[in-house]
């Protein structure tokens, strides 16, 4: 309906106001009610039409602002020596109360005494909100430790695809096996177990030469990306040097025990270890000498190994402590009995290993001190003493039989295994 019209119909109503009076304003005002009714819906009715008719091409007045997207932040830490895992949420501003909520959460998955110096710890935010944690606890599992509503938190265990092949490398003695080792890309924890197995047999300070040779094939393990995360186990490694060709193996027997052998299926594990100290070299040897301190001449009843200040020291065989203290000529010290009448004492120290103290059981290759230069001496070194039955003897010299040698059908098992060794080994 046009405007127009809509005037013409105010005037006629104004008119008949003026020709009855006051007694038909009653009637009027309804009439002008509907009217006003009749054009309203009128000009909504065209509205509509109009809309309609162009819906394909219509803008919506206002448009819903899209919810923001979530950020999530990660910020690495790493636990610091003599720290714990609570201790390091609170110094990285953690809330007491999130702290006390992961540590509840988490206690039954991880061992929380075990958490070690240099553990890596994610930190997760979400739009700068703190939502929990991270812990990369091996090399195929993660823990994650998540915001579970209020102050609570729950534990997601993820695990990877890890894949383990093996690998072969070969070293020619030039300057130390060690150094040698890591020249040919041998990694630095698979050399320590490849002298912690030959130390039983070799002094590593007289017995490697320039153009000594080894070998080596171990496992290397690989993630979900083909990249390397660790090494597996040592499978078969010789060492030719100019006196020996030692061959060892490793073989887990029926019963799902692992140990390494020579080619003869005897252990090269035995009752103590020549060198309990790796890298080191032999700064003193066993016999007649002028003491560095005294001036005086005497026997040297044992061997002193050079060594920097801190390096670990190990127990050269399963035995129990009988001393753990100090004096001013040994300063502190250790003493422990092992089987068939041996004894060991290793001297001047800078500190003892956890848990290291009278009666307390230690197993062979166990840390029990650090090396350092208390009591009477010149420098950081580890001074070594072996006794038979009462009496000193040269550790460079001693001769073990070997713990166990493989016989029945686990000696014909191992020897298949040779066998195929021998075909598939470079």
């Amino acid at each position: 309906m046009s405007e127009s019209a809509d005037k013409n119909r105010m005037g006629r109503i104004s008119g008949i106001i003026k020709r009855k009076g006051w007694e038909s304003v009653i009637f009027t005002v309804l009439l002008t009610a509907a009217l006003f009714l009749q054009i309203s819906v009128s000009r909504n009715t065209q509205a509509t039409t109009a809309a309609l008719s162009n819906q394909g091409n219509a803008i919506p007045a206002s448009v819903p602002e899209d919810l923001p997207d979530t950020r999530l932040e990660i910020r690495d830490t790493y636990i610091e020596y003599g720290s714990s895992l609570a201790y390091h949420l609170g110094e990285n501003g953690i809330s007491t109360t999130d702290t006390m909520g992961i540590i509840d959460a988490v206690r039954d998955f991880i061992n929380l005494r075990k958490v070690q110096a240099g553990q890596k710890v994610e930190l997760r935010y979400e739009n700068n909100y703190f939502e929990g944690i991270m812990l990369p606890v091996s090399t195929d599992r993660d823990i994650y430790v998540t915001r579970s509503g209020g102050d609570g938190f729950q534990v997601i265990e993820k695990f990877k695809e890890l894949d383990t092949y093996p690998v072969f490398k070969e070293a020619v003695v030039d300057s130390s096996l060690y150094a040698s080792c890591l020249d040919s890309g041998i990694q630095d924890n698979v050399i320590m177990d490849l002298i912690e197995l030959y130390s039983f047999d070799i002094d590593f300070q007289r017995d490697i030469q320039k153009g000594d040779h080894l070998t080596v094939t171990y496992e290397l393990v690989y993630n979900e990306d083909n990249e390397v995360v660790d090494t597996g186990n040592i499978l078969f490694t010789t060492l030719k040097t100019g006196r020996q060709d030692l061959q060892i193996y490793r073989y887990e027997d029926s019963e799902g025990k692992a140990d390494f052998y020579n080619e003869n299926g005897q252990t090269v594990r035995k009752t103590l270890l020549k060198t309990p100290i790796n890298g080191a070299y032999i700064t003193s040897a066993f016999g007649p000498r002028t003491h560095p301190i005294t001036g005086f001449s005497s026997v040297h009843k044992g061997i002193d190994f050079g060594a920097p200040r801190g390096t670990p020291i190990k127990s050269s065989g399963d035995g129990t402590v009988t001393y753990a203290g100090y004096n001013d000529v040994f300063g502190y010290h250790v003493r422990i009995r092992h089987v068939n009448g041996y004894t060991t004492m290793y001297a001047h120290m800078s500190a003892f290993g956890r848990g290291i103290r009278q009666g307390r059981i230690v197993d062979q290759g166990q840390t029990i001190g650090y090396v350092g230069s208390t009591g009477m001496s010149t420098g950081p070194h580890l001074h070594y003493e072996v006794r038979y039955n009462g009496s000193h003897i040269n550790p460079s010299r001693m001769k073990f039989p070997p713990g166990k040698t493989l016989a029945g059908v686990e000696a014909e098992l191992f020897h298949n295994m040779l066998s195929s060794y021998e075909v598939s080994l470079p």
